[in-house]
């Protein structure tokens, strides 16, 4: 059965060779790797064709503007003419038996929408946020309704990254949504649980890099995930009911964790923050959380004076701003 690869790139010369190679030596021969280049400047698309013309497998174009992660990945969905599909990333490699054994269970497993497998790097925040928690789903098959609530309640994406994913073809119409900025896998994940079950391979088949230029690590280090979990909270208000959570509380929650999380990366010196477009709703749960705290005088007091409190303060600015229908 014929797999498609997909590969949405953005400068990255240094690392994309390796990433292709490992696609190109799989034990699953019967693949097409589809390779989108969003506008590089890097000479990306260049290495690209000269790699095109060593094997007929690969198909390859380049965008005229850029579409940014997400869109491009669903224009490599849109040309995909696999059974499977598998998404990919330039900073990524596959084991040799990756596709073969990720497609047997989707050949096997009726009622099994999407199968996970384990990697050499989880994901790269979430032990952070809840350290001692499980980083992946646990045993084989788990109801997608189940996988979805394991996800929102420990405020993670446990299925995995791109990398370590696999779905069928008829689940290509639900595309990613270009509206989330780093939690965009994990909402298409959730989406194609809705239909069907997951399937995790406790097997070490994928890897990826973490490097200063890897496009996780400037997702990390922008914060950019940290308003897609006020999204996602939101498209997924009714999952978090079931949970016996309301959404506030569950926001003001996850203000608490990612504040720990900024600190720590601060102290580090890993942060980076850019523009706050998107960051109102952590400003108005962290307020709102801190109002609360104001009842305890100690609480309150280690909050305010800690070194997150001093960082977002240019989110704290933008309170008088925000609309109270949030």
């Amino acid at each position: 059965m014929l797999i498609s690869v997909c590969l949405p790139t953005y400068n990255g010369f240094e690392s994309l060779s390796h990433a292709v190679l490992s696609v190109l030596s799989q034990s699953h021969s019967e693949l097409e790797l589809l390779i989108s280049d969003d506008a590089s400047t890097d000479g990306t698309f260049e290495l690209v064709q000269a790699l095109a013309r060593t094997d007929n497998r690969i198909k390859c174009w380049r965008n005229d503007v850029r579409l940014g992660l997400f869109g491009n990945y669903n224009l490599c969905l849109e040309r995909a003419s696999g059974e499977f599909i598998k998404p990919f990333a330039q900073d990524d490699i596959l084991m040799t038996e990756a596709l073969d054994e990720m497609a047997a269970v989707l050949t096997k497993e009726s009622g099994v929408e999407l199968v996970c497998v384990d990697g050499e790097l989880g994901d790269l925040y979430a032990g952070d946020i809840c350290e001692g928690e499980n980083l992946r789903l646990q045993g084989q098959r788990t109801n997608g309704k189940s996988a979805i609530l394991q996800c929102l309640r420990s405020y993670r994406n446990l299925i995995g990254e791109p990398v370590a994913v696999m779905f069928r073809a008829s689940a290509k119409d639900l595309k990613f949504k270009t509206t989330y900025r780093s939690l965009g896998d994990l909402e298409l994940w959730m989406r194609i649980l809705e239909r069907g079950d997951v399937w995790h391979i406790e097997k070490q088949l994928v890897s990826f890099k973490q490097h200063g230029s890897s496009e996780t690590t400037k997702l990390l280090e922008n914060l950019d995930w940290v308003p897609d979990f006020y999204l996602l909270s939101k498209e997924y208000k009714s999952y978090l009911s079931e949970l016996g959570i309301e959404r506030d509380e569950y926001c003001m929650r996850f203000a608490e964790l990612a504040g720990g999380l900024i600190q720590k990366m601060q102290q580090e010196g890993r942060l980076k923050i850019g523009e706050l477009d998107g960051f109102r709703e952590v400003a108005y749960f962290a307020m709102k959380r801190c109002a609360e705290l104001g009842f305890k005088s100690r609480e309150y007091d280690s909050v305010v004076n800690s070194t997150s409190w001093r960082l977002t303060k240019p989110l704290r600015a933008v309170m008088g701003r925000i609309n109270r229908s949030v």
